[in-house]
């Protein structure tokens, strides 16, 4: 296989609302890319997608705090994932970890 071109990704798992039918849990980090789904759920690759390809190939949100990172939501929105896809670049180590943040989750979650 042809050597993925582009930044290196990690997704991480950042807070559940219910259960994941596809046994996803929150502190779950995936090493993604544009050809490279890495066990993650076929429906929720499927919706990160556009994102997975915008950072790996060095492209941003204007209205991201952080523009190597971007917050998706699962599809399934009865047992609602939160997935952070962070690039990694020189300043984000590859074998550092991220800490989910549950509290600010378990803030967005009672708005509903």
């Amino acid at each position: 296989m042809v050597p993925e071109k582009g930044y290196p990704l990690v997704a991480t798992v950042a807070c559940i609302k219910g259960h994941c039918n596809a046994g996803h849990k929150v502190g779950d980090q995936i090493k993604v890319s544009a050809r490279n789904t890495a066990g993650m759920c076929g429906y929720l690759y499927h919706a990160a997608h556009p994102a997975i390809v915008m950072l790996q190939f060095g492209g941003s949100v204007p209205w991201a705090d952080n523009p190597g990172k971007v917050v998706i939501q699962c599809p399934d929105t009865e047992n609602l994932l939160t997935l952070e896809v962070q690039r990694i670049t020189s300043d984000h180590c590859e074998g550092e970890q991220t800490t989910p943040d549950t509290e600010e989750c378990s803030a967005s979650l009672s708005k509903d």
